[in-house]
Parts: structure tokens; C-alpha cells; sequence
């Protein structure tokens, strides 16, 4: 994507972070909507085009059947543009676009495609061209979606040919805007636009990654610098994964724009179960803009291309603008992590888009907590608290259990104890701990120290320090 002025999808990102000083610092992200919901029914505009040296090799009918079919698999891809946001929405979004007839160029392709001319230039005349031609034959613009100051979600254009152009010269595929706005009637007027080549075949990934940004206003997850590799091949909006059959969405974006099936509060205690593919999401948040989502990725279907299979976490910081910054310090990390199992970070490290190992799941990281590598603190190198424990073997349904805090609880009243000498089955209930507790056996005898230490606690109204093990048993007992 070019840098410049600012498109209608980085404005509103700018407005939503103005709106979030008004937000309570409690607040958890499923409570309070960020970002503008894209749910229903969307219109946007595809124009065709070929120069007078270069004639198309793909029908209009093709292109239509690549935007809108249900089912379409030309080219080899999976589905339509209509089919990949429909299927990530899980069915809250219909996107379509109006195909145009060809639009012959007033000049051959090199005209445009001069590297001497600063990038984007040609490319926006080409474009007014293509849209003045419309209006002369009075096009009806009407039926296309816009927003409420009524500019138009989506334009498309696709050139016919070959990419012949070096990164950042001439036609080479961008999303950017027009130098200025182009009314076309009715209060609506076009801004935001992408462009690409048509090659030999019509592929799904560029096409949908730059909607994801004129529709749904997604920012892009990728490093613009390239000195790291953002969220790889996790997400549509960074690497994508594969051209014909893109991966999803990651979880962040789908949970801002409104696609969530079920959003729920991680607290200590429960026992998670999440579905893959169907917008179920966890959420742990400190305050509005920072928060941990997880949701559970398997390599079928849209997910296909993943590198791993497991649970993905990841952790959001809304003040940042995307992920450039790679430094994984308090100042200067990215928008949006993917938390890697493995903790050696390759994605910040610029080691690769992804591998076998970055996800969470059984037998290989079945635990994440403040004390785990990687680590569940917030930026700002304060325990979260975030203990979670037991996550199962990846599959279409995985499950896990969140713990409390491991490590020493301090000055709390014991509420109740059960359990017998010499058992190895001990349980106690204390202040400020979720649920009875299990007491880990410590001895030859069982659990029976830890036991009457808690006991006497309980029965003398004593408070006690007690260790939480990771798994979130009692390891010891001190009474005060």
C-alpha cells in the first residue's frame, strides 16, 4: 500500500483512537465497540481495463463469476470474493461487486507504466480515464455502498497483462487514493481504490487483502519496513498464506468489525472449550486497548496454508499504528502479536512467516502464563495474571483451563478444607481464589502438612500465605 495522504479507512482508525480517551480504562473490548461494524450487505465497483496494445484474455463474465459466484473455483481457487468474506464472517458480511465492460486506455501500456513518472501517478489517471468514460455513458453509480459522509466503500480496477513494473514504479499493484475526490452524483463521490493486474489468472488473496482494507477498514499487519514479518501467514491482512485460498482473518480484526459469533471473558476457574472456524473468541483485557484474544486455528478449509495448528493468542495494543516497530520493548512493539509457543519470536525477528511451532496445543506448549516463555505480562512488564493450563491436542473443538495466579498468595482467610490424614487427596477453598483447590501431595503421607496447616487456619481464624503451583494446585501453606 502506498503512503500518502490518508484513505478513509486510516481516518476513521485515527477517529476511533480519539474516541477510546472517552472510554473507561476497565472496560473489555467486546463491551465497548472500536471500529465501524461491517455487517450486511456491501456493493462495490470492479472496472475493467485493457490499453490499446494489450487486449484482455479474461471475460467479463469470468470476472463477475471471481467476484460474486457461490462455489466458483476458476483459476483454482477456493470460492469468490463474495465466498472468502462470506465464510469469514460466518455469514454477517455479503460483499458483491458491479463488473464494468472493458475500458480501452488512451495510451498503450507503457505510457502508464513509465518508471520515470512517480508511482501512483499514472495510475490515478488511468483510473479518472476509466471513471469519466463511465459517466459520459450515464453508469449507474447508484446501487454501490457508501458510508455517511457517502464515500464509496470499494474500487476496484483490474489491467490486463502482466505485472511489468519493479516494486513501487508505474501500474505495480497498490492500494492508495485518488489526489482528489471524484464525484459520480447522489451524494457519492469515489476516494479509496486498488489496482492490479489481471496476469493469466484471477487469484483471491491481493484481490480480498486490499477490500479488507476499502470494506472493513483493516489495517495492514504486515511490517511496512520489512526488517520483521508482522503476524506472517496467520492472517489475510499480512502474509495471506496462499494466493487461491487465503488464510482467514486473524481474530482481532474479525472481533473489531462486529464478525464475532461469541466473545467470552477469560476469569479464573473456568474451563474453556473452542470450536475452530466458527468466530468464537476468549478475551483477557486490561483495559480497552490492550488485551490478549484467542481462538483456535486448524489447517482445513479456509485455514488450509497455516504453518501450525493450535491455539493462537494473540496479543493486541490498539494505541500502536500496525506493526512496524518489532522491538518487543514497552515503547515499541506491534499492534497486533501473535504470541509463538515456541518463544524464539521469528515473526519479529524477520525469520519467517511462520512455522510448526507457534501455536499452543498438547503435547508440544500446553501452558502460557507470566512465568512460561513466552510470557502473558502486559507491555508495560506488569503480570497480567493470565495462567492458562491444559490446553488439549489441536482439533476442531480444543480446550483449556485458566488457573489462578501461581506463585505466593498472601493474607487470606481460609473458608473450608476437606480431606483426612494420609490422604492424597486434599482440598480447601480460600479467600480470593476461585473454586476448591486441590492440595499437591508433598510428602510420603500425602497432602497431610499442607492439610493441617490449613485446617487449623481455618478452625482458628488464622490467615495464611499459600503457594499456587502453575497448574493451580497448593503447594504449600504458611499460617500467620
Amino acid at each position: 500500500m502506498l503512503q500518502g495522504p490518508a484513505s478513509r479507512w486510516q481516518v476513521r482508525r485515527e477517529q476511533k483512537k480519539t474516541q477510546l480517551r472517552g472510554i473507561s480504562p476497565t472496560a473489555s473490548p467486546e463491551s465497548q465497540p472500536l471500529s465501524t461494524v461491517t455487517v450486511g450487505n456491501y456493493v462495490g465497483l470492479c472496472i475493467l481495463i485493457r490499453f490499446t496494445d494489450v487486449s484482455e484474455t479474461i471475460s467479463q463474465q469470468e470476472v463477475s463469476d471471481f467476484c460474486n459466484l457461490s462455489g466458483y473455483s476458476g483459476f483454482g481457487n477456493n470460492g469468490s470474493v463474495h465466498d472468502y468474506f462470506y465464510d469469514n464472517s460466518r455469514g454477517k458480511l455479503t460483499y458483491t461487486n458491479v463488473v464494468t465492460q472493458y475500458y480501452t486506455a488512451k495510451h498503450d501500456r507503457s505510457y502508464y507504466t513509465d518508471p520515470a513518472i512517480s508511482y501512483g501517478t499514472r495510475a490515478r489517471e488511468l483510473i479518472v480515464e476509466a471513471l469519466d468514460d463511465l459517466k459520459s455513458q450515464g453508469f449507474d453509480f447508484s446501487p454501490l455502498s457508501s458510508d455517511g459522509s457517502g464515500y464509496i466503500y470499494a474500487l476496484n480496477v483490474f489491467y490486463v497483462g502482466p505485472r511489468v513494473n519493479n516494486w513501487a514504479e508505474g501500474l505495480w499493484p497498490h492500494s492508495w487514493v485518488l489526489a482528489s475526490d471524484y464525484n459520480v452524483g447522489g451524494g457519492k463521490k469515489f476516494r479509496d481504490y486498488q489496482i492490479t493486474n489481471m496476469g493469466s489468472e484471477l487469484t483471491l488473496r491481493t484481490f480480498c487483502h486490499e477490500n479488507g482494507h476499502m470494506i472493513c477498514d483493516f489495517p495492514d499487519l504486515y511490517d511496512y519496513g520489512y526488517e520483521s514479518s508482522g503476524v506472517g501467514n496467520y492472517c489475510l491482512m499480512c502474509f495471506g498464506g496462499n494466493n487461491k485460498n487465503p488464510v482467514q482473518v486473524c481474530a482481532y480484526l474479525k472481533n473489531e468489525v462486529g464478525w464475532a459469533t461469541k466473545v467470552t471473558s477469560i476469569t479464573p476457574g473456568i474451563t474453556a472449550t473452542l470450536p475452530a472456524a466458527n468466530n468464537d473468541f476468549y478475551v483477557y483485557a486490561k483495559n480497552a486497548t490492550e488485551y490478549f484474544i484467542i481462538e483456535n486455528r486448524q489447517k482445513t478449509g479456509r485455514d488450509t496454508f497455516l504453518p501450525d495448528a493450535g491455539l493462537a493468542i494473540w496479543h493486541v495494543d490498539e494505541q500502536k499504528n500496525g506493526n512496524n516497530e518489532e522491538q518487543m520493548t514497552a515503547s515499541q512493539h506491534y499492534e497486533c502479536s501473535l504470541e509463538q509457543a515456541d518463544g524464539r519470536f521469528d515473526l519479529e525477528k524477520d525469520v519467517n512467516g511462520g512455522d510448526s511451532e507457534d501455536l499452543f496445543a498438547s503435547p508440544y506448549k500446553t501452558e502460557f502464563s507470566d512465568s512460561t516463555t513466552p510470557k502473558s505480562q502486559w507491555w508495560d512488564g506488569s503480570n497480567s495474571s493470565l495462567n492458562i493450563t491444559q490446553i488439549s491436542e489441536p482439533g476442531s473443538t480444543m480446550t483449556f483451563v485458566v488457573s489462578d495466579t501461581s506463585g505466593w498468595v498472601t493474607n487470606k482467610k481460609v473458608i473450608n478444607t476437606y480431606g483426612h490424614v494420609n490422604t492424597r487427596y486434599g482440598f480447601a477453598i480460600v479467600e480470593g481464589l476461585s473454586g476448591w483447590k486441590q492440595i499437591t501431595p508433598s510428602s510420603p503421607d500425602g497432602v497431610s502438612n499442607v492439610l493441617d496447616i490449613l485446617k487449623v487456619a481455618q478452625a482458628n481464624e488464622r490467615q495464611v500465605n499459600i503457594y499456587i503451583g502453575s497448574d493451580g494446585k497448593i503447594l504449600a501453606a504458611i499460617m500467620l
